[in-house]
Formats: structure tokens, C-alpha cells, sequence
């Protein structure tokens, strides 16, 4: 049986977008697609990139780069492993991947990215809350939320309850530190 070259091509078209599927970039408080939206899109918490090599990872890194929560940024692609961005205003563009211990990569990205930055919610938190935001870090004495904004969100395989009094994060690949709580308050880092 002899297969067309218009056929082949079509077939072989096909195959090559089902592998580079592009997914929809919700925002986790309107459902609004950021991919399409004519409004600004922010960080919604801190993100810690490498900043070298302008790369950040699903499951949280805290390296030594800081995007700052509320930066504006403009989403350029979403794909299901990986999402581009840049910081407005900037040349910088960052490749945010999908680890493989990540369940839900656009659930993920969600709390992270979205097209209302709620800065008086954050202006009514703690000075130390604030400091620590400011700061990018976590310490004693910050509220989980404070936590959340600052260094964002504990990776969900380490971590699958927000509501547990232990909250795990990877410095790096090799490295990782503990947050624990006492009354929504963080009673001790462990490094």
C-alpha cells in the first residue's frame, strides 16, 4: 500500500503538535485565561530564579535570584512542561519547568501567576511578615501567609497539606530546609 506525501505530511503534522500540547493558564482567583487576557498579569509571591542561568522549577527552588511579588509580567508561552515569561519592563525572560514530582502543573502556576496582585491584603500583615517578604525569606515569628508570599509555596509531594505544621522546601537539586509551625506562626526554620 502506497501512502500520499500530502498524507504522510498531515499525519506527521499531527503527531508533532499532540506532543507539544499547549495548555490553558488560568488565574486561580477570576478563571481568567493569562494567555489571552488584555490585563496585566503578576507574580502573586516571591520567585526565587537562578538567576544566571533565568530558570525556575515546579517545585519551588529557593535560589538566589528574587522576582519580587507583584512584579508585571508578560506570559509568552505555556506548554504542558514548561512556561516562558518576562519580567516587564526588562530583557529578562524565564523558563519555568514542570518537574516530574509536580501532579498538576497549571493548578501549580495558578498560585503563582495571576491578573490582580492584592497589595492592601499584604499591607495589613505583620512588619515582620512584611520584612520577610521584602527580604524573600522566611523567619521566626511570620505567619504562613507571610510564608506563602515570601518564598512561596511548599512543593506539594513534600508538602500536601498546607494545613500541616511542617512545611518542606528545596534549596537546590540536593538541599532542602523546614519550616514548622506553632499556631500559624513559624516556631522554627531548620536548615
Amino acid at each position: 500500500m502506497k501512502i500520499s506525501a500530502p498524507l504522510l505530511l498531515t499525519s506527521g503534522l499531527l503527531f508533532l503538535s499532540g506532543c507539544a500540547s499547549v495548555m490553558t493558564l488560568s488565574d486561580a482567583t477570576t478563571g481568567e485565561d493569562l494567555l489571552q487576557t488584555n490585563k496585566q498579569v503578576y507574580t502573586l509571591v516571591n520567585l526565587h530564579p537562578d538567576a544566571t542561568r533565568l530558570k525556575l522549577y515546579s517545585v519551588n527552588y529557593q535560589q538566589d535570584g528574587l522576582i519580587p511579588l507583584c512584579t508585571k509580567v508578560d506570559i509568552i508561552n505555556v506548554q504542558n512542561k514548561r512556561l516562558t515569561f518576562k519580567v516587564e519592563g526588562t530583557k529578562e525572560q524565564y523558563i519555568l519547568d514542570k518537574h516530574r514530582s509536580s501532579p498538576d502543573f497549571a493548578k501549580y502556576l495558578g498560585h503563582y501567576f495571576g491578573t490582580e496582585c492584592n497589595t492592601s491584603k499584604i499591607k495589613k500583615l505583620s512588619a515582620l511578615d512584611q520584612t520577610g517578604i521584602k527580604e524573600g525569606i522566611a523567619k521566626k515569628g511570620m505567619t504562613k501567609e507571610g510564608v506563602e508570599y515570601a518564598i512561596g509555596f511548599p512543593p506539594e509531594h513534600k508538602t500536601p497539606d498546607l494545613n500541616s505544621n511542617e512545611w518542606l522546601y528545596w534549596k537546590n537539586r540536593f538541599n532542602t530546609f523546614k519550616v514548622e509551625f506553632k499556631d500559624n506562626r513559624v516556631s522554627n526554620i531548620i536548615d
